[in-house]
């Protein structure tokens, strides 16, 4: 009789410290989901007032830029306006290099032509910014049915990470504990490469996912990333490929440094950027 009873509060405990787990688990994830879900609705927020402050700046210049180049064709005197306008421009959240250069090159030398690239440069990066603050408040106001999809299950995924990480870790524990392995032989350094090697891609995996900025490196650094993480799928294969495994995925997270996109046609330096004016400074040609 008291070993059925004593079974049966075994059964008992073991019931309650389930529950008691999964009710933990539960808040976690509720606390985790509502606190990304505020996190990426302000992120979307202060872009959406980056771009309109910006937009402000450079509309305003841009009116003026207009208005100076049609009084530049009948010898009219360049307004002060023009350059104060410019170097408040300067300031904008979301000011480019190259706009920038353009600016300062225009201020310096005062040149005509280079009042006619400034405003093409400007007009162009206002429709640009124009572009982006539309897609933006489109997802924000009415998004598709992928869109809202997908806004749905982002904020889960860092309690997704969560539990791999443990995952991870309970894992090493077990296995530990079934190998017996001393702390110094071959069969812990597989152990331990394999932890780090899950890690990091967890670490790359989220950081593809949850990354909303949009001055990250382009689409190969992400790829990249989503390679390095499917590489420890061959962790299937088995514990002795783990350290050539986490080889693999350090090769690789090397190889992303020489991965410099090459700028487009628009963003190469034009006569007159930092970098041409500082080449020729260099390398002055004989006359």
């Amino acid at each position: 009789m008291s070993l059925a009873l004593q079974a049966g509060l075994d059964r008992l405990t073991g019931t309650e410290s389930n529950l008691i787990i999964a009710g933990l688990a539960v808040i976690v994830f509720l606390w985790l989901y509502i606190r990304t879900s505020r996190s990426l609705r302000a992120e979307a927020a202060a872009r959406l007032e980056l771009l309109q402050r910006t937009l402000a700046l450079y509309s305003r210049a841009q009116g003026v830029l207009g208005e100076e180049v049609e009084a530049a064709h009948v010898g009219a005197q360049e307004p002060d306006q023009l350059v104060q306008l410019l170097q408040e421009c300067k300031a904008a959240p979301l000011m480019t290099p190259e706009l920038l250069d353009m600016i300062d090159a225009y201020i310096r030398e005062r040149d005509f032509s280079r009042l006619l690239l400034l405003q093409k440069m400007l007009d162009r990066e206002i429709h640009r910014r124009i572009h982006e603050q539309s897609v933006l408040i489109r997802k924000i106001d009415n998004p598709g049915w992928g869109t809202s999809f997908w806004r749905m299950i982002r904020p889960a995924v860092p309690f997704v990470a969560l539990v791999l990480t443990l995952y991870w870790f309970i894992q090493l524990y077990n296995g530990f504990q079934d190998s017996g392995a001393a702390a110094l032989s071959w069969t812990s350094l597989e152990l331990w490469t394999r932890l780090i090697s899950c890690l990091a891609a967890t670490l790359f995996l989220y950081w593809v996912i949850m990354d909303t900025r949009r001055d990250t490196p382009g689409i190969l650094y992400r790829l990249l990333a989503l390679i390095i993480a499917a590489v420890a799928l061959l962790h299937l294969l088995g514990l002795t490929a783990a350290p050539y495994i986490l080889a693999v995925q350090v090769v690789l997270f090397l190889f992303g440094f020489n991965l410099n996109p090459k700028p487009s046609r628009r963003n190469r330096p034009y006569a007159g950027h930092r970098e041409v004016t500082q080449d020729n400074e260099e390398n002055p040609k004989d006359r």
